[in-house]
């Protein structure tokens, strides 16, 4: 390339990243050639992939800054590289092939909220400063941000000149543990882990419950790794503790490391996230849109996002504007969840978060005090501020009639003699209706409520 041609792609990609976010800059146009043909720009580019990719997402983009320097026309050319593009980890030849990482789960991309905040955290520093011989243990139910976590850090570091990076689903792992195995050359493939990466993350771990000598080959290898001052990320749906049918060797290292929690995003996060996805597809929804959505779509991440895009779809064909009514219609359509049985979540939401409890502790046999206090304070306002029966909470905490009117009167004789709990719940119950004021509530203000039914 001559130095006009070589001015004029240094001038081109400077006008890009300008506009671009650094790391959209950084993986899909730091390495793309500017050359002109018939007084046509042409992009030159490493392959099929990544010239679709740019052109579905950034088309006009490329257009408006093509006009600024003069051409009218523009067009791709694959120009393959010498060595294969780096969003496929670099395993050896030797047929270990891995995972094509995703160039959508960055940093920049991930929504963070209070149930998020700390596994954000600790994934930028350890991007920051990598440490020697360290686990991390990504733990959460499905579409809370488990596999973008890790792969942003695995992008970050590539991006950062870090490139011994490995990256296996569980079942990746086992499929090549396996092979390996049958054709006599299981130690090739653990001197391959063992020697060619510094980072290796299993997505999914909890996939390898039963797999006995795929778990005893991974403890053996974690071993190693970790004491060679190498890093390691699992992800999992379940806490080591809650493994079931797991070598209790592995189920140990696994305890030893840095287990990060992601809960389900709170009210506050999931209103984010929906202002976040539709800004992405170039919509501002209006304040009541989102305040609706978010309380009425409590599920993980990728329910609120198909929500989003569904939402948009829907304007888009109707020629509409996106509103609370359209919001109500397409709910009342894709979702199972009756707006009536939304107080309820409401409820258990703010409860567990008050007392600093899981969902599912809350609802579980456990007699231990702080869940009993949790579980009567919900019971108490379940039944004070919706029009439940005894019969029906009865129902959803799985509990004797009872056992229902035993928690409503401990619960109450707690609040007549302990003033701060008192002043806590009366917070509490503030909180949640402040929140939801647009769920139908009872207006009670007084404890004569409660003795709407009788208790015998």
């Amino acid at each position: 390339m001559g130095r006009g041609l070589s001015n004029l792609e240094d001038a081109f990609k400077g006008a890009l990243k300008e506009r671009l976010p650094e790391a959209v800059y950084r993986v899909w146009f730091s390495e793309v050639g500017v050359n002109v043909k018939d007084r046509k720009l042409i992009l030159e580019v490493a392959n099929e992939f990544a010239k679709n990719w740019i052109k579905e997402n950034y088309q006009e983009l490329i257009s408006a800054v093509a006009q600024d320097f003069g051409f009218h026309e523009w067009d791709f050319q694959v120009v393959p590289k010498g060595k294969p593009e780096q969003m496929v980890i670099p395993y050896s030849p030797l047929e270990v092939i891995g995972r094509k990482l995703c160039p959508r789960y960055t940093f920049e991309d991930f929504v963070v909220g209070k149930c998020n905040e700390l596994a954000y955290k600790v994934s930028l520093r350890f991007v920051e400063e990598p440490p020697k011989g360290g686990l991390v243990y990504f733990c959460g139910t499905f579409g809370l941000g488990k596999t973008h976590l890790s792969q942003a850090i695995a992008n970050a570091l590539y991006q950062r000149g870090f490139h011994r990076v490995f990256y296996f689903t569980a079942q990746d792992f086992l499929t090549y543990l396996m092979k390996y195995l049958k054709s006599g050359s299981l130690d090739v493939f653990k001197t391959k882990v063992q020697e060619g990466c510094d980072l290796l993350i299993i997505d999914g771990v909890h996939f390898l419950s039963g797999k006995e000598f795929t778990q005893v080959e991974l403890a053996f290898l974690l071993d190693y790794l970790l004491d060679y001052g190498k890093n390691v990320i699992f992800t999992s749906l379940k806490l080591p503790k809650d493994m079931v049918d797991f070598d209790s060797t592995l189920k140990s290292r696994l305890n030893a490391g840095l287990i990060l929690r992601l809960n389900q995003p709170d009210f506050e996060t999931r209103k984010k996230i929906i202002r976040f996805k539709a800004k992405k597809l170039g919509y501002n929804f209006p304040y009541d849109v989102v305040e609706y959505l978010a309380r009425m779509v409590r599920g993980d991440i990728r329910q609120i996002e198909s929500v989003v895009n569904g939402l948009i779809a829907r304007a888009k064909l109707l020629n509409e504007p996106i509103t609370v009514l359209l919001a109500k219609e397409l709910l009342s359509e894709v979702s199972e969840a009756k707006e009536e049985a939304q107080d309820l979540e409401v409820f258990v939401e703010r409860v567990c978060k008050f007392f600093g409890i899981e969902r599912s502790s809350l609802f579980s046999n456990s007699r231990k005090k702080e869940l009993m206090l949790a579980r009567q304070v919900l019971i108490y306002l379940l039944k004070k501020h919706t029009q439940r029966s005894l019969k029906e909470l009865a129902e959803i905490f799985k509990k004797e009639h009872s056992t229902i009117i035993y928690h409503l009167k401990s619960i109450e004789k707690k609040l007549s003699e302990d003033r701060a709990l008192k002043f806590k719940v009366e917070l509490l119950t503030r909180e949640i209706l402040e929140e939801y004021q647009g769920i139908s509530f009872e207006n009670s203000s007084g404890e004569e409520d409660l003795n709407r039914e009788s208790y015998a």
